[in-house]
């Protein structure tokens, strides 16, 4: 019997690099979310953030649309999100709060984020260009 993939939670910052091609990112991202089979999981936060690094441009709004189709939306209750950035003081903001809590619901899960910087104290898996981070 073949393993399951892990599941990938997507934070915003691969979402815009992967549907930019300008994003200095775009090689990475398009490498991580084509070249691993999912499941992906990306949160209503993630989404919100990107459509806001992306400055609404409509022809990228379509294509975080089809992107976005393809994975899972989950989110945290809002309660536990700011719980979580409580924690964390001002460093955290919510769509980090909510990939650090999916990524300690879902076992064995993978963050992909270019966020290396906060990702590296939050003490969950990532990817992000500089490489794979197991905590």
């Amino acid at each position: 019997m073949r393993a399951s993939s892990p599941i990938i939670i997507l934070d915003a910052g691969p979402l815009i690099a992967a549907i930019n091609a300008k994003d200095p990112d775009y090689p990475w991202a398009r490498k991580e979310m084509l070249g691993r089979p999912g499941p992906f999981i990306v949160t209503s936060a993630a989404v919100a953030e990107a459509t806001h690094g992306i400055e609404n441009a409509p022809e990228l709004v379509a294509d975080l649309r089809r992107l976005v189709e393809r994975m899972s939306v989950e989110d945290p209750a809002p309660v536990d999100v700011l719980d979580e950035m409580t924690k964390w003081k001002a460093r955290m903001d919510y769509a980090d709060a909510c990939a650090v809590i999916l990524a300690r619901r879902h076992r064995g899960s993978t963050v992909l984020t270019t966020d290396h910087r906060d990702f590296s104290v939050y003490k969950v898996p990532f990817i992000s260009p500089k490489g794979a981070f197991h905590m």
